[in-house]
């Protein structure tokens, strides 16, 4: 049975793991940059790998599962039998 009921259906799912995960990795990046060079600072960084690791690794998860998940594509056209 699969989670999903149209290939659309897995599309979105997939396209919505691949934007959370990108925006994981965006804030990070962001973090590491723009944080200021002090101990405030590195506690920023800190927290923010603390709160969107865990982020990044589920839906990272969750969309791997979305793929794996989707029903096949629709075979249209003339059969070469």
């Amino acid at each position: 049975m699969s989670l999903f009921k149209t290939r659309l259906q897995a599309i979105g799912f997939l396209a919505v793991s691949v934007l959370v995960v990108s925006g994981s990795v965006a804030s990070i990046v962001v973090a590491e940059l723009f944080m200021p060079d002090n101990a405030a600072g590195q506690e920023g960084v800190a927290t923010f790998y603390r709160c969107f690791t865990p982020l990044l690794v589920v839906w990272s998860l969750l969309g791997i599962a979305a793929f794996l998940a989707m029903p096949a594509k629709p075979h249209h056209g003339c059969s070469e039998e």
